[in-house]
């Protein structure tokens, strides 16, 4: 079973030759990352940072940043508008079973059968941004 701790990374060979930043910290925020480092046995608070960084993009840990809890909102969006477009679609159904149990003019079936179609295309859409992307030939 593996430590939640991190560990300090360990020179692979491949050193680090790329910069982002600077980071900028208020007093308080520079106070807390001092402790932070010296608590895990870095050296410097610029390895400790990348490797959480690193962690963080490679999905070793997740934190709760603005960025996940705007996530949590639109999946949270998403699923009130799916759990309305479904009882949008059962009003439907009922509409046409009755409409199917009586002898009706062609053009109403019609335009149920285009209403359908668009409920399908609404639900497409708001599933597309959650669905993987596929990668496009090069």
């Amino acid at each position: 079973m593996h430590s939640v701790q991190p560990t300090i990374r360990r020179f692979t060979g491949d050193k680090r030759t790329e910069r982002i930043g600077p980071l900028r910290f208020t007093v308080g925020q520079l106070a807390h990352l001092e402790k932070a480092t010296a608590e895990h046995g870095y050296k410097g608070e610029g390895g400790f940072a990348a490797d959480v960084v690193v962690a963080f993009i490679t999905g070793r840990f997740t934190a709760n940043l603005p960025l996940s809890e705007d996530r949590r909102r639109t999946h949270m969006f998403r699923a009130q508008v799916l759990r309305e477009l479904n009882r949008i679609g059962v009003n439907v159904n009922q509409i046409a079973r009755a409409l199917n149990s009586d002898l009706t003019p062609p053009d109403v079936r019609d335009r149920l059968d285009e209403l359908h179609h668009l409920l399908d295309l609404i639900a497409e859409a708001l599933l597309e941004p959650t669905a993987p992307r596929k990668e496009q030939a090069a």
